[in-house]
């Protein structure tokens, strides 16, 4: 048996058990989301965009010049935190378009953000120099209505509000 059959049957084991084990111990394996991290190419113009936008404050700021990176972790008050990461020297890869061409990479493809007033929210990022990308339109689910901007550097954000008072 080869080393990489091994190591699939040995992580196939560990899973089955590791599932085992939480179901006898009853082990919560609820997640819950920490923050979003988003490599930008200018942290200071686009930590002031966050911050105005999504009413966000800095709670962690750090700096490694020897690997030329700045990140700041910024806080909305209902506790979502989004990490701004600046690496010299970085590209952007793609540019999307709209979620359908996002899609057509794998990986993250935009963030999804649930708001009380969806239009206010999407006429205030517009105003503040969002694109628009989709316009608040009826969601899937009913009574639900979505949008999509890009962030000032072209990052997809879709704004989600739920047809029941939050």
């Amino acid at each position: 048996m080869n080393k990489k059959i091994k190591l699939m049957i040995a992580a196939a084991i560990f899973t089955i058990t590791s599932m085992a084990q939480q179901k006898q111990t009853g082990m919560d394996t609820t997640v819950n989301l920490d923050h979003v991290g988003l490599s930008v190419g200018n942290l200071d113009k686009m930590e002031a965009w966050y911050k105005t936008c999504f009413n966000m404050r800095e709670i962690q700021h750090l700096e490694i010049e020897s690997m030329q990176v700045r990140t700041v972790l910024l806080q909305a008050p209902n506790g979502f935190k989004v990490e701004l990461i600046e690496l010299k020297n970085s590209t952007r890869e793609q540019r999307f378009t709209d979620p359908l061409n996002a899609a057509s990479v794998q990986g993250y493809g935009h963030m999804a953000l649930i708001v009380i007033d969806l239009h206010t929210v999407f006429n205030e990022l517009i105003n503040n120099g969002a694109l628009q990308v989709i316009p608040p339109s009826p969601a899937v689910k009913k009574g639900d209505t979505y949008a999509y901007v890009k962030d000032l550097e072209g990052n997809l954000i879709e704004l989600i509000q739920n047809g029941r008072q939050l």
